[in-house]
């Protein structure tokens, strides 16, 4: 049990990463075309620790989100779904400044048996991964095994918006919505 905690942290980073690959790194115009990958090992740890600069992403993308007793509101951001409706990838603002990112569905660092977003509904467990980083605060949600059940994301059928809710890493409550 333990063990699986000190891996979460690993994980989300790695989940957080492949947002980023999956949007393309931001301002980009076209939607992404290919699934998102997942760094490994050595190579994991040096993308996160060499990036001289975290991407910026812009477009219509808006959340709301309540940590415990703050609040928090991200404008500008994007939303990329893959082309086969597997995954969906919300980010807005800038990595290591204000963020909001979440990663839901079917994706390379997803479990065995997740599912893909197509059609929306409620997805939990090792499905969902979210980031937010506001005002030197960084809140992680996701994770893997029974502690992340609690966790869950509701897409409707359009993908076009959600809401989530669950317990943060370090045990606090986290809820929200956003829109595409």
């Amino acid at each position: 049990m333990s063990r699986t905690l000190a891996l979460l942290p690993i994980l989300i980073l790695s989940l957080v990463l492949i947002a980023l690959v999956a949007c393309g790194g931001g301002d980009e115009e076209e939607e992404g075309t290919q699934a998102p990958t997942t760094p490994t090992g050595a190579t994991a740890t040096q993308a996160a620790a060499v990036t001289p600069t975290a991407p910026s992403f812009s477009g219509g993308a808006t959340a709301n989100v309540t940590v415990g007793d703050q609040t928090f509101t991200f404008e500008d951001g994007k939303c990329d779904i893959a082309p086969d409706e597997t995954w969906l990838a919300v980010n807005i603002g800038q990595p290591g400044g204000e963020y909001f990112g979440l990663l839901v569905g079917s994706n390379e660092a997803a479990p065995a048996g997740a599912r893909p977003i197509s059609g929306g509904g409620v997805f939990t467990d090792g499905e969902v991964a979210l980031t937010i980083e506001q005002g030197g605060s960084s809140f992680l949600m996701g994770g893997i095994g029974a502690a992340a059940e609690a966790n869950k994301v509701t897409l409707p059928a359009d993908l076009s918006s959600g809401e989530f809710e669950g317990t943060t890493l370090d045990g606090q409550p986290i809820s929200g919505s956003f829109q595409c």
